[in-house]
């Protein structure tokens, strides 16, 4: 049987199709199987993946496209176009095996996408930082967005595992020696976003994770804190706080109120958070849930000494209590009278000054009504 060269052309026109459909295949799974969240990442970090991949297609192209050109130089010889259709088709079969291995991971694997972009940004910002030693913002602001559209639950639990090791990551690199750079202050509010965002909430074990980072940071800044560098009252700390009092006031609008011992015990560990635990009480009143409100009150008081706004802070909740029914009154006066508080005209007044100037109107207003009230009583 005699073969010419158009069987080898043949072979070169099919082999450039399959080659143009593997470049046109991450773009197909990108557009149809990939939300809208997932193709903006796709396109930032998914390119070095295909040209690790097309690399072994290429070079079976080009050996068929250079055994086709000789094909058509040495057309006259039988046994040479003969040992040329084989090689090329053997190469040409080649490329379909790897096609469809290609296809399939891209196509059936494709629920896995989000995890795997996930985990790709997670390696490359640990690499780069311990490359350079400093955290490159544009992978926070990759794995922020994806925790912004995560489902809550085990999505979310994803991106929180990533954000979980990279943090550790950058605290074993140098022995702790990271606390009070700033650099864990980008990190604890991705972390927060993630969970306490309007958009998509963190359930509530993904907040319980959140928390328990929290607490494991502020361990850290509370160890290595000394009088030379007190970590524990720095901006990272501050951060935590702030962080901290977000996910809370999220967990009481979606009821976890289940979550709040944790809260406390985190804030317990932040010295001077007193303004956020009044946050948090006010908020608890106004949704009637008076055992969360009374436990902030009480664990006001418990601050350390350092704290000089827990006083104005627990008076000012205690005056929302005082007018919220008899019982809670009662409930009032009992802490005063157990925490040895009068109050004293300059306590009332000093508190009214605070709440003011932090245009909590409501507050002074209610710190006001209760110095008359108290003014009538005879049991203070």
């Amino acid at each position: 049987m005699a073969i010419n060269s158009d069987f080898l052309n043949l072979i070169v026109e099919v082999a450039v199709t399959v080659y143009a459909f593997l470049l046109g295949l991450p773009a197909l799974v990108s557009q149809i199987l990939l939300p809208e969240d997932l193709r903006r990442m796709s396109r930032k970090n998914y390119a070095p993946n295909i040209m690790r991949a097309l690399l072994p297609m290429t070079i079976l192209l080009l050996a068929i496209v250079v055994l086709a050109f000789l094909g058509n130089i040495f057309s006259g010889s039988q046994r040479f176009l003969f040992a040329s259709a084989i090689a090329a088709t053997l190469l040409f079969a080649g490329m379909l095996l790897f096609t469809l291995q290609h296809t399939w991971r891209h196509l059936v694997l494709s629920r896995g996408y989000r995890a795997r972009i996930i985990g790709l940004i997670q390696e490359q910002a640990i690499r780069k930082f311990r490359r350079e030693g400093v955290l490159d913002s544009a992978y926070l602001e990759d794995l922020e967005y994806l925790g912004l559209s995560s489902k809550a639950g085990a999505e979310k639990r994803t991106v929180i595992e990533a954000l979980e090791n990279l943090l550790n990551a950058l605290v074993e690199s140098n022995g702790g020696a990271l606390y009070g750079e700033g650099q864990l202050i980008p990190i604890v509010d991705v972390l927060c976003n993630t969970v306490a965002n309007s958009v998509e909430p963190g359930s509530r074990r993904n907040m319980v994770d959140v928390l328990t980072l929290y607490k494991s940071i502020l361990m850290g800044l509370d160890s290595h804190t000394t009088e030379e560098k007190p970590l524990i009252y720095g901006n990272e700390t501050r951060k935590v706080k702030d962080s901290t009092t977000r996910i809370a006031l999220a967990a009481l609008k979606r009821d976890y109120t289940d979550m709040m011992p944790l809260v406390l015990n985190v804030l317990t560990l932040i010295p001077r958070s007193s303004d956020k635990l009044f946050d948090i009480g006010l908020l608890a009143l106004g949704r009637g849930q008076f055992q969360i409100a009374t436990n902030v009150l009480a664990e006001i008081m418990d601050r350390d000494n350092k704290d000089y706004l827990k006083m104005n802070n627990y008076l000012g909740l205690a005056a929302h209590l005082f007018f919220t029914g008899g019982a809670a009154r009662k409930f009032v006066r009992h802490s005063m009278r157990a925490n040895h508080i009068g109050p004293t005209q300059e306590e009332l007044k000093s508190a009214m000054e605070y709440h003011y100037i932090l245009s909590n109107f409501a507050t002074a207003d209610r710190l006001e009504e209760m110095k008359q009230e108290l003014k009538k009583s005879s049991s203070f």
